[in-house]
């Protein structure tokens, strides 16, 4: 691969990691090739929209100045906003480009949920193929292409019922029969643009990858709700733990995207689901990074039930005491250095420590 010279050798790594057998940590680094460059721009097909060729070719620039040491790869990630699910089924798409956010609107009755139906002419559901079809033709042997962010059914029936998350937590409550009905057939649309996506990125030669930057040969998605921050846990096992676990059926690798201190709460319950991989940790902004020591007992409980773990941007300064608290194996670290001089430094350390050589 043009920006990836041993990936081939890469794809094995990634492949024992999956399967618990690697016996050192999974690192993942980038670094400039010249100072000052800036990182690669995960909005660009929404920055540039309708232009696909334009966005890639953007993308691809940005790659071209990145060194993707150890595991990193180059991820072209066809990124519209957390929750491309809601805009393919009817959803307003809103994007703000001076702060690099999208969010969705809708204003759907529970009974109008429940007629959704797959629509291959939606505005951005063909937007998607044609982003799908021309990265999987410009990225290849060059880089991985990387499934939209459908999301979860649940926020996503929050979004498109609207006033999110009030009225969905209201028909938590009020309306639960209906609700429930909604997201099982939100499960199965879920399902079904999965499926379509994997046909137009061609997963047989680019194989599976997602905004989390984890690679897998077989079918993998990473998994989140981000409504559980408003449920007790009574609730999460009420409504939301049975779509997790069909979930973990469905796909043969799983990520659960974490996702700060407020849900914390259902890890327990998280970690009982036998065929959920692994765990990724984000703090959310406001709390100390991945690499801070209030988080070592997190990661031992995780590392304890024996889930494989993913811990993105830890500081570089930060990687060699965190693998000196947990255990190295079964974890999967992401980083960027930011000068060459720094790599080396941390190089040295890790190597003198771990054994771990920081391959280019």
């Amino acid at each position: 691969m043009l920006y990836k010279r041993d990936w081939q050798n890469v794809k094995g790594i990634y492949e024992e990691w999956w399967e618990y057998e690697l016996n050192r940590p999974l690192i993942q680094i980038t670094l400039p090739k010249r100072e000052g460059n800036g990182s690669i721009d995960s909005w660009a097909f929404l920055r540039y929209y309708p232009n696909v060729n334009e966005a890639l070719n953007r993308m691809l620039s940005q790659i071209s100045d990145t060194e993707f040491l150890m595991e990193a790869y180059p991820n072209v990630w066809i990124n519209l906003g957390p929750g491309s699910l809601s805009a393919y089924l009817g959803a307003e798409l809103k994007f703000d480009e001076k702060v690099n956010t999208a969010w969705f609107e809708g204003n759907m009755s529970l009974d109008n949920v429940l007629k959704v139906e797959f629509n291959p002419e939606n505005r951005w559901w063909r937007y998607t193929c044609l982003a799908y079809e021309a990265a999987r033709e410009m990225c290849r042997n060059k880089a991985i292409v990387a499934f939209t962010d459908l999301l979860d059914p649940v926020t996503v029936l929050g979004q498109l019922r609207g006033q999110y998350p009030t009225r969905l937590l209201r028909d938590m409550f009020l309306e639960k029969q209906r609700l429930r009905k909604a997201l099982i057939r939100l499960q199965s649309l879920f399902f079904r643009y999965f499926e379509e996506s994997c046909r137009l990125i061609d997963v047989s030669e680019n194989g599976y990858s997602t905004w989390a930057n984890i690679w897998s040969g077989r079918k993998h998605f990473v998994l989140q709700c981000d409504t559980i921050v408003y449920l007790s846990p009574k609730m999460f096992r009420e409504i939301v733990y049975p779509l997790i676990v069909e979930e973990c059926d469905y796909f043969e690798r799983t990520i659960w995207h974490l996702d700060g201190p407020l849900e914390l709460k259902h890890l327990d319950d998280l970690l009982s689901i036998k065929n959920l991989n692994c765990i990724q940790w984000v703090p959310g902004e406001g709390n100390p990074d991945c690499g801070d020591d209030c988080w070592i007992p997190l990661y031992r409980k995780i590392q304890e039930r024996g889930k494989l773990i993913q811990i993105p941007y830890v500081p570089p300064e930060k990687i060699a005491h965190l693998l000196s608290q947990i255990s190295p194996r079964g974890v999967a670290l992401r980083t960027s250095f930011r000068t060459k001089e720094e790599m080396e430094r941390i190089s040295r350390e890790l190597e003198n420590r771990f054994g771990v050589e920081i391959s280019r």
